[in-house]
């Protein structure tokens, strides 16, 4: 079996990984209504008069959506932030799209980028304050130069990251 090596880490120790991604769902979807609105050549009264049919417009934008539309969660990713627990520090890294400008038709690979951050793991936290204090560090890192016109999907992490025993997964992963 091969283990990724990244930042001196192996992946054994990975806890989260969490898709980074070109825009966000709402501005995707934006964005392809812009696209489509772009695509019929004429206005909505033009079609209604030429077909005769009130919704000829709706009909035609909604069959060019069918054929551009394609899954965003699966299909926009850029990237990974993978959250680690390694010898009393927490790594958060950054794996990205190795490309200049990245758009809907990038294909690009995904490697290695950063190392986004690092909290020592104090044993004297909650559970509650050790995931508070990772959630308030992903939010910083979303906020960066590096990421602030992309959107990290907090999702998942946020869902189950409450319910995790931080200290009891922190001495499984170091022992």
């Amino acid at each position: 079996m091969i283990i990724e090596k990244t930042y001196g880490l192996d992946d054994h120790n990975g806890v989260f990984e969490i898709p980074i991604y070109r825009l966000n769902n709402e501005d995707f979807e934006t964005e392809l209504d812009n696209y489509i609105t772009k695509q019929i050549p004429f206005t909505k009264e033009e079609l209604t008069r030429m077909s005769g049919k009130k919704n000829a417009y709706e009909n035609m934008f909604q069959e060019l959506k069918s054929i551009n539309d394609y899954n965003w969660k699966f299909n926009e990713i850029v990237g990974w932030l993978t959250l680690h627990l390694n010898h009393e520090v927490v790594f958060g890294e950054i794996f990205l799209k190795d490309a200049k400008r990245i758009n809907k038709n990038s294909s690009k690979k995904i490697n290695f980028h950063d190392c986004g951050f690092k909290i020592r793991f104090d044993q004297n936290l909650s559970n509650k304050e050790i995931f508070d204090q990772i959630s308030e560090k992903i939010d910083e890192l979303s906020k960066s130069k590096l990421l602030k016109k992309r959107h990290i999907d907090k999702l998942k992490y946020e869902t189950i990251g409450p319910f995790i025993d931080w200290k009891k997964l922190y001495s499984f992963l170091n022992n």
